[in-house]
């Protein structure tokens, strides 16, 4: 499996845009500037490809603090997420050379340093500060784009000379702002991304996965660790039914991206601590089909995204969301429903204390028995269960 960088990107940014939509225009809108920066200081092409993947996750940190549905505005806003951001990408390899850039975004140049970071820091840094500028823009960008300069370049902070013809020449081309004033974003950054040619596959996707349920378990404390969790159990699983390592990472990476979906269901939802009323389960039960509908745009995942989809189908037709039997659920698909209600019953929740795995282990057994859940991947994780530990990440 190979999959672009800039494919990756569109993926997270849609998994942010029901969280922070505001977050997720300003790195858009921050990536198109960074473009043109780039081309007009003639970075070469490697310099050009990881100004644009830092600009397109630069504040990804403030992701780090969780549960709030940010603005780029809001106080908390800028609180320590350059550092989170260099925390939520750590060992993510072609993240590597971006780490940096996310840690040091807001250092100023000044023309009396002789130790200023590399040109890469402050060409992020100078897109970032001037998005947020445009943000008080009103009306017409390209009717005021002399006013607009001027007005930014009166503000106190310095920067590199390079960086200010790039902006002046990006300035005077039309297309600058019209593709930021353009509704349709991720169109836009499709067409211009220097991102398409890299390449990464399905081991590079597993680590990308990692920052994705860090994204998707900080939004609920009910299921705080529950998508490394998933993938830690389903990848162990496959390894007990006999599947070779690319398989164990593919299922793996389903683990990590089954619940994407529940992004778009409210808090108040998601940590209701009694039962859920019927409008309440409805809405809760829609979270399998949205993951389905976030990774259908991906056809490079393959099987990937319907053995993520169908962690809430069963094999008597009684799940959700299409009622699929026995005859349209591979074992992938089997195996992530166990690694599902396993973890989902051994883990802590908000208002209850996760079930001893024994207990667990005899429910499943009684779901087994009742045709809704496979038997023998039941019974792998009944004789195995010493060597299956929830909770601990397995990658």
């Amino acid at each position: 499996m190979k999959i672009s960088v800039q494919t990756v990107l569109n993926l997270l940014h849609n998994i942010i845009i029901p969280v922070s939509a505001d977050l997720v225009n300003h790195l858009q809108r921050t990536a198109i500037i960074t473009y043109y920066l780039s081309r007009h200081t003639r970075l070469d092409q490697e310099s050009v490809s990881t100004a644009f993947l830092a600009a397109m996750l630069h504040d990804i940190g403030a992701l780090g603090k969780g549960r709030t549905r940010l603005t780029v505005d809001s106080e908390d806003f800028l609180k320590d997420h350059e550092q989170l951001g260099g925390s939520m990408t750590s060992g993510i390899r072609f993240l590597d050379p971006v780490t940096p850039v996310l840690e040091n975004h807001h250092v100023e140049w000044s023309d009396a340093n002789d130790e200023n970071l590399p040109l890469i820091h402050h060409l992020v840094h100078m897109a970032d500060t001037f998005e947020l500028f445009l943000r008080s823009i009103k009306g017409d960008f390209i009717a005021q784009r002399e006013q607009i300069m001027t007005q930014f370049f009166q503000q106190p902070e310095q920067w590199p000379e390079k960086l200010v013809e790039a902006l002046k020449e990006s300035g005077n081309e039309d297309g600058f702002w019209f593709r930021l004033s353009n509704p349709m974003l991720p169109q836009v950054l499709n067409a211009i991304s220097p991102l398409h040619d890299n390449m990464l596959d399905h081991h590079d996707l597993l680590e990308v996965c990692q920052l994705i349920s860090r994204i998707v378990d900080k939004y609920s404390s009910f299921t705080r660790t529950h998508s490394t969790s998933v993938a830690h159990v389903a990848a162990r699983l496959a390894e007990l039914y006999g599947y070779d390592c690319d398989m164990q990472e593919k299922i793996c990476i389903a683990g990590y991206l089954h619940d994407i979906g529940k992004l778009f269901t409210p808090l108040n939802i998601l940590e209701k601590k009694g039962k859920l009323e019927n409008d309440e389960y409805a809405m809760m039960k829609q979270h399998s089909y949205k993951t389905l509908v976030m990774l259908n745009p991906i056809p490079e995942l393959g099987n990937i995204l319907h053995w993520a989809a169908n962690h809430h189908e069963r094999l008597d037709g009684s799940g959700y969301p299409f009622r699929l039997g026995a005859a349209s659920l591979d074992i992938p698909s089997r195996i992530l429903a166990v690694a599902d209600v396993f973890t989902a019953m051994t883990e802590n929740r908000p208002y209850r204390q996760g079930m001893q795995s024994e207990k667990a282990l005899t429910i499943l057994r009684e779901e087994a028995a009742k045709y809704r859940l496979d038997r023998d991947i039941v019974a792998l994780l009944d004789h195995n269960i010493a060597t299956v530990k929830p909770l601990v990440a397995m990658y």
